[in-house]
């Protein structure tokens, strides 16, 4: 009798601990209202001159490197180049030319010399989120970095993109970007 009691207790204390964990571990996700958030138009955005400065910060969160970058979109309807420019606190310059593609209402392609097949674009409201591979040299060896690209567009015009890239599934850092017409 005392083992079967024992198992009861037992059983209660888990299930109380879980739910406990559980509803702590809820976190209320404030909602926006969408009459009120600005729509990520990349055309308009990336028409014209941009500029932005970020970093590059490893997995634990390191800072390891600057940069400053300037955009230049060139757009016919759904179509267009967007030439980047980036230059990095270490004095190196690093260019990279996108050829983008609109291929649905809020779908978009793009192509670019150093990213593996295509990049893979989705639009919802103020958000533009990518996805794709990169070829970067990495001590001298050419390594291909999975990207996940999040772009935001606050009501102030100031765009915000946030990139987590990985490696077989293994997520090695962030790239932060602001950018500003």
């Amino acid at each position: 009798m005392a083992s079967f009691t024992h198992r009861i207790k037992t059983s209660l204390t888990v299930f109380s601990l879980m739910l406990t964990v559980i509803g702590c571990s809820h976190e209320e996700t404030p909602k926006q209202d969408i009459k009120t958030m600005k729509t990520f138009d990349l055309v308009n955005f990336f028409s014209g001159k941009t500029q932005g400065s970020g970093f590059v910060q490893d997995r634990s969160g390191e800072i390891i490197r600057t940069f400053e970058v300037i955009t230049a979109g060139d757009f016919n309807n759904d179509t267009g180049t967007l030439k980047e420019t980036f230059t990095w606190n270490d004095g190196e310059i690093e260019n990279r030319i996108w050829t983008l593609n609109r291929i649905g209402e809020r779908e978009w392609s793009g192509t670019a010399p150093d990213v593996v097949g295509n990049a893979r674009g989705t639009v919802k409201n103020d958000k533009l989120r990518w996805s794709y591979t990169l070829t970067l040299k990495v001590g001298g060896k050419n390594v291909n970095l999975k990207f996940d690209d999040q772009m935001w567009m606050s009501e102030t015009g100031v765009m915000v993109n946030h990139a987590k890239f990985s490696k077989f599934g293994l997520h090695l850092g962030d790239v932060v970007v602001s950018f500003r017409k």
